[in-house]
């Protein structure tokens, strides 16, 4: 969680809600956001919409009829989640979700396409945004809620067309720069900014002077090659955009773009671009057309234009080390990494693959590399189909330590916050021995109810945090909710990897690319390097573990053990005796 000083917010109890809004709403599309603190990628409404472009591909022979099972057990899930789907569908839900045995796919297909038609988007959002105002204008007490709605609105203006970027910039520049809030004015203009409005626009590049052979036939692409920018373009320059084109470079105009947002609009005009580029680089191999990150955009509409620089890769938005921590970590890594000759092949292929997909622009590719490194690592071990392999390993590796994870991101937002202060509290704390186990001591034990009250206190310049911390005390105080929290990230992650699997199929089979890829290249790289680093681990710390299969298996059982832990004490209260074993894997 990002965190910024609030010193253009008025000090108001009334505006307490607006900035849990605003703040989670900021996390939620800030990048390195923890996976567990993002939006969801999917809704319940392209949920149906995939169900149906999948059935449509089972007709045509492209997948087994099996394959539309995870997808309606995730539509299940997201309608006992999401409140407002159902109070769109009403009362007939259960008739529209009753799929029998998941075999008659022409009825399916039917009911999916009727639920789909009434999760209409713009009717989602017109309730999601009234629940929000009902809850912050009137300052109720319903934190729980209106951190659930704002997850659904941002699934909700991604899935429409507003890019995270955009939706980010927003909060950022209406509730955290200098204007000062203190009233109600700012949400009005959030989502008066956020409105289902299109926009044409106008995308330019600067790019490789060898384009301009194709000039001829960029028409074709709704797009111009020109040296001089037209002289009713000029007005639009920013930051001598224009002026600063080299002599080996030309302007690729990209027109009549619709789109809700700038950001949105320069990533549909790289699809033409690149579209281009491929098709020149069919007939020309020697040199490949580049051009420059940095792009203006034109809104032919408003007549106003942006310099929209280097958009962050969905393969970067995983939490790097600095520099020196970096080289660090390389260093002990190159010095005790003790993997015999075929793990360490492995191991060094997944790393190759790793950075070619860095390095790759294209989304396809990087979806693609990603999963060979997962097969490349995980695959081998026994008679299994390579899928059932890949789910069964990475599952665990995904599961491994998860609610130590998340207290480790609370202790990082607790030393960003006030880090002097809450230092001081947790070393107080006499229960276990480092910050991380301190604090998940002091947010659950009913003997520091006294301190963890005074923490709260800490934190109302910062209500997200401590709403976070209050939600964990009541997951993390009972064995049977610890449980049941492993056992849902468990699902979730085994539905993610089946739909990055099945896009990887859809790339590869039918030249399909989902709308929804680079959000799942974000989510396949955050997953290899989970499994790179937990690899790292054991064949660093522990030395009696040499190959990538040992690794896999001390995973299972530690993982397994865990289970069997939670499953035993599953009626108890979490205490002093036993908190460190069920949430730590002491």
């Amino acid at each position: 969680m990002y965190y910024k000083e609030l010193s253009n917010w008025d000090e108001k109890p009334e505006l307490n809600n607006l900035l849990f809004f605003a703040s989670r709403i900021k996390e939620l599309t800030f990048d390195y956001t923890l996976d567990s603190f993002k939006y969801p990628m999917m809704n319940a409404c392209t949920i149906c919409y995939e169900g149906i472009e999948l059935i449509e591909e089972i007709e045509q022979n492209n997948f087994n009829e099996k394959s539309i099972i995870p997808i309606l057990e995730e539509l299940l899930f997201k309608f006992q989640e999401d409140f407002i789907s159902k109070k769109i569908i009403g009362e007939n839900l259960e008739y529209y979700i009753n799929f029998g045995d998941y075999s008659n796919l022409k009825e399916i297909k039917v009911k999916l396409q009727l639920l789909a038609q009434k999760l209409n988007p713009l009717k989602y959002n017109e309730i999601v945004i009234s629940e929000i105002n009902d809850i912050v204008l009137n300052s109720k007490n319903e934190n729980s809620k209106l951190y659930k709605l704002s997850s659904l609105f941002v699934t909700n203006l991604v899935n429409i067309g507003y890019s995270q970027s955009y939706i980010y910039k927003n909060v950022n520049t209406i509730f955290f720069s200098r204007h000062r809030i203190e009233n109600f004015e700012p949400l009005k203009e959030f989502f008066k900014n956020l409105e289902y409005d299109i926009q044409n626009y106008q995308v330019i590049f600067k790019c490789s002077k060898i384009l301009e052979e194709v000039k001829s036939t960029s028409g074709t692409f709704k797009s111009e090659l020109v040296f001089t920018i037209p002289a009713e373009l000029e007005k639009f320059d920013k930051n001598l955009f224009f002026s600063s084109k080299k002599e080996n470079q030309i302007f690729f105009i990209a027109k009549n773009i619709e789109a809700l947002d700038p950001v949105s609009a320069k990533e549909i005009a790289e699809k033409r671009i690149n579209k281009i580029s491929n098709l020149f680089c069919f007939y020309h191999h020697k040199e490949n057309p580049i051009w420059e990150d940095n792009t203006l955009v034109i809104n032919t509409k408003s007549e106003y234009s942006f310099l929209i620089k280097e958009k962050i890769s969905a393969m970067s938005k995983g939490r790097d080390l600095k520099p020196k921590k970096a080289a660090s970590k390389l260093n002990r890594l190159i010095n005790n990494i003790r993997l015999e000759d075929n793990s360490f092949s492995k191991y060094n292929r997944a790393i190759d693959l790793h950075g070619l997909s860095l390095q790759s622009k294209n989304i396809e590719n990087q979806l693609l590399q990603n999963w060979i490194a997962f097969e490349t690592l995980l695959v081998g071990y026994s008679k299994e189909s390579k899928i059932e392999q890949v789910l069964k390993h990475l599952i665990n590796f995904l599961t491994y330590k998860y609610v130590e994870n998340i207290i480790e991101e609370i202790a990082r937002d607790l030393k960003k916050f006030k880090f002097m202060l809450f230092l001081r509290q947790i070393e107080n704390v006499p229960f276990g021995n480092t910050f991380a186990e301190k604090l998940t001591a002091l947010i659950i034990l009913d003997e520091l109810k006294t301190e963890r009250h005074k923490l709260y206190s800490n934190l109302e310049r910062h209500p997200l945090l401590k709403y976070r911390i209050f939600e964990y005390h009541k997951k993390f105080s009972k064995v049977k909710s610890v449980e049941d929290l492993i056992l849902r990230h468990k699902k979730l992650v085994e539905w993610q990897i089946k739909r990055m699997y099945r896009s990887r199929n859809l790339i590869v089979h039918a030249g399909v690319v989902p709308s929804y890829t680079e959000i799942l290249v974000e989510h396949s790289h955050n997953f290899l390097d989970k499994l790179l680093n937990t690899i790292n681990n054991f064949s660093i710390e522990n030395l009696s573990i040499i190959s990538i299969e040992q690794v896999i298996k001390e995973v299972e059982i530690l993982q397994n053990h865990q289970y069997k832990i939670l499953s035993a004490n599953r009626d108890k209260t979490v205490d002093k005796l036993i908190y460190e074993k069920v949430l730590l894997f002491k």
